[in-house]
């Protein structure tokens, strides 16, 4: 069935893509949604069999289910990098193209988990009690751990991962990775599971895919594998952690500090990890910056634009 004016038919999957992110794609297509999960469903009962690209974020589902219903549907254009609740494999079965924003994103994220690192390491925000309480008045505030010279180990290796290990190395530190193959012309020493990487680093960033292969991925061994002096940062998605493991190791010494931006349960934030000194903590700000995610915007735009013309 023909588009209605000649123009591709694009569903607008989730609320979460910004409302300037729509209104460019009304420029190029006829679109449909966003809207509440019965809204959806009514749009697909009635125009599935023309909606030839979908737009959405990580965070809403498309499983076989929904794919059964959009017999036309080319490609998905995924706002954010996470693609936890889209079935890939079933995208890919049927050759409709997938992508992410995770090029766009990637040096902000980066950026962040940097910022995380040398927080967590001297003990920033701590730091910047002392000076507002006016504590400095009364003594120096305690010396913190260097990031210089580091083993800093990479749990994944794509955009975002690369991204901080470049930004590792101009700050003299030494990257490893871990993926489930080597990268091509990788000079980075590479681990092929996560404990061995965590006894090789002094640094362990989580820089891989969410979802259920990766669920648990950063366990017990893991976090154990990383001894006392050492720093974990999570980045990724809060479910790859062991989030009970990594609280126990915290508050008895057996991990010196992390930082960390995603959790299990966001919003939620378990008050056991809110009332240690020694983690950093964010509110999932990877990309949320006005500049990157007017780039996330523009990324889906482009990829529907390039396939649905």
């Amino acid at each position: 069935m023909a588009s209605e004016g000649g123009r591709a038919t694009v569903l607008v999957l989730s609320t979460g893509v910004p409302a300037a992110t729509i209104a460019a794609l009304a420029e190029r297509f006829e679109v449909l949604g966003p809207g509440a999960p019965d809204e959806i469903a009514g749009l697909v009962a009635a125009h599935g069999a023309r909606i030839r690209g979908i737009a959405t974020t990580g965070k809403a589902r498309l499983d076989r289910a929904l794919l059964a219903r959009l017999p036309a549907l080319e490609i998905v254009a995924c706002y954010s990098a996470g693609l936890d609740r889209i079935d890939a494999g079933a995208l890919a079965e049927r050759g409709i193209r997938l992508t992410n924003s995770s090029a766009a994103l990637a040096d902000e994220v980066a950026d962040l988990a940097i910022v995380l690192m040398v927080m967590a390491r001297r003990r920033l925000v701590a730091a910047d009690a002392h000076a507002r309480s006016g504590a400095w008045a009364e003594g120096a505030f305690p010396l913190g751990r260097s990031v210089t010279g580091l083993r800093i180990g990479l749990l994944g290796l794509g955009h975002i991962g690369s991204a901080i290990a470049r930004r590792a190395e101009a700050m003299g530190m030494q990257p490893r990775y871990c993926t489930r193959r080597p990268v091509a012309a990788c000079a980075y020493p590479h681990h092929r599971d996560a404990r061995s990487l965590a006894a090789d680093s002094d640094v362990f960033v989580v820089a891989c895919p969410g979802g259920p292969a990766n669920r648990g991925l950063v366990d017990r061994s893991v976090i154990a594998a990383l001894g006392p002096d050492a720093t974990l940062i999570n980045i990724a998605r809060g479910e790859i952690v062991d989030e009970e493991a990594l609280i126990e190791a915290l508050a008895s010494g057996r991990l010196g500090n992390a930082g960390l931006d995603v959790f299990a349960d966001e919003p939620n934030v378990p008050f056991a990890l809110r009332r240690l000194g020694n983690v950093v903590l964010a509110p999932h700000l990877g990309s949320a910056t006005v500049e990157t995610r007017a780039a996330m915007g523009c990324s889906v735009v482009h990829s529907l634009t390039e396939k649905l013309g």
